[in-house]
């Protein structure tokens, strides 16, 4: 039961409740959530006439719940994912004298009919999908003006035309270059971007302390003001530039850490914090969450297992305990995405060697993989690995002149500035973008 319901949601509108206005799937729903019809003649004709007692389905109803949240261990439960883990003799232990165990079944089977996925054709998914959009644009927790998006855009108008509008929401997109090259500018015009543009706030997990709220409150700044065409003293909206910088950066939330052990406990938080995020959207000004960054995703992982892996006699147990870190990752971030349909963006590092040089080549030399377990793309190295490089959606490479990484020459046989290349895409083909980092981010070069 909990492998269907965790994996999938409901895709069909009647049955939306695998999914509700706060993203939270069946899974996770609460049991004071779900229908009183569950517990309506749930006992058999003899017992409910016997126990007047607890005769009422609401009498009856109050005494289970009670008494699956006051259980202890493996046995309480207080979701729908936690109550279809109990086995049937367990929930009659706790459960005795309420119910039989003919009605412990009869429970199960119950909820597992009101919360378990219907199959569902594609084209039903697409409708379902376009439908709940379109509402959610109509009307969006009490806010009619506010509009949402299926993509957060990268503010290159190339590369979202290359990505049908920008980074996909309930995917993973990792975005990978050398130091120096704007993935840090770029992780912060996407927060900028996600609240004036797409009607959503943002998470920004950083890893190596290099966010800058000065910039991020710089590029909303530059930004509002280039849409406006004026000076600071221009209004978009009924606001000035000043007044939507603030307001982004009071949608950014800010987590900093070091070791992947804390990275894996943040992404088990997260998602109470999204949940109360978009409940406090519903009453408020605030954005609900559409964005999750990490900056970078490589980080924790070189600090926790790269180092551990310089000896040769821990090298092999380093291995596998990094390649099972980062698959727990992955998992944890696709069903983010999936369950709050949030866009997760994930900077990467390149590799440190990896490659030969021309004399090398010359010589006969030969690719030899790196310490490091990083991916070779052409010349350029990934950091993660294969394990890694299958659990992202889209991948974006930045580069630039001085790039000793240097994936390949623009079309036209001269190296732009600096270069966005869609290395990976279930939308688009390979593609390459000239870019430039000014005051307002990443713009885009013009030919």
């Amino acid at each position: 039961y909990d492998a269907v319901i965790h994996c999938y949601r409901l895709p069909t509108m009647e049955h939306q409740t695998a999914v509700d206005g706060n993203g939270t799937t069946a899974a996770h729903r609460l049991l004071s959530d779900l229908p009183s019809s569950i517990f309506e003649n749930l006992l058999s004709p003899h017992r409910a006439n016997s126990n007047n007692q607890i005769t009422t389905s609401n009498n009856l109803r109050q005494q289970i719940l009670s008494k699956l949240s006051l259980a202890e261990g493996n046995d309480k439960a207080d979701t729908v994912r936690e109550l279809l883990k109990i086995s049937e003799t367990a929930l009659l232990r706790v459960l005795d004298p309420l119910l039989t165990i003919l009605e412990c079944r009869r429970l199960i089977a119950r909820v597992h009919g009101a919360c378990a996925v219907r199959p569902c054709s594609a084209l039903q998914v697409s409708r379902s999908t376009r439908s709940r959009s379109d509402n959610d644009n109509n009307s969006v927790s009490g806010h009619p003006s506010r509009q949402f998006s299926e993509k957060i855009s990268t503010g290159l108008s190339a590369l979202d035309n290359y990505l049908r509008g920008g980074f996909a929401t309930g995917s993973i997109t990792e975005v990978v270059g050398r130091a120096g090259v704007g993935k840090t500018h770029l992780a912060q015009q996407l927060c900028v971007l996600a609240a004036t543009m797409s009607g959503g706030g943002a998470i920004f997990i950083d890893t190596e302390n290099k966010l800058s709220l000065v910039r991020l409150e710089e590029i909303a700044l530059n930004r509002s003001r280039r849409q406006n065409n004026g000076s600071s003293g221009d209004v978009q909206d009924g606001r000035s530039p000043n007044d939507i910088a603030n307001y982004v950066l009071e949608n950014v939330t800010v987590r900093s850490f070091l070791s992947t052990k804390e990275l894996l406990e943040t992404l088990d938080e997260l998602r109470l914090e999204i949940t109360a995020r978009n409940k406090e959207a519903e009453t408020n000004n605030r954005l609900p969450v559409r964005l999750l960054v990490i900056d970078s995703i490589a980080a924790p992982i070189r600090r926790d297992f790269d180092m551990m892996s310089s000896s040769s006699s821990r090298s092999s147990s380093s291995a596998a305990q990094r390649a099972a870190a980062l698959l727990q990752i992955a998992s944890k971030l696709k069903q983010l995405a999936s369950d709050f349909n949030l866009a997760v963006v994930v900077i990467n590092q390149v590799g440190v060697g990896g490659h030969i040089n021309k004399q090398q080549q010359q010589q006969g030399g030969s690719f030899r993989r790196n310490d490091t377990l990083d991916i070779r793309d052409g010349e350029f190295t990934a950091s993660l690995g294969t394990a890694w490089q299958y659990c992202v959606s889209t991948k974006i490479v930045l580069e630039h002149d001085d790039d000793p990484h240097k994936q390949s020459l623009h079309h036209n046989g001269n190296v732009g500035a600096r270069t966005a290349t869609i290395a990976k895409s279930l939308v688009s083909r390979r593609a390459h973008v000239e870019f430039q980092v000014t005051d307002e981010g990443l713009c885009e070069v013009s030919n």
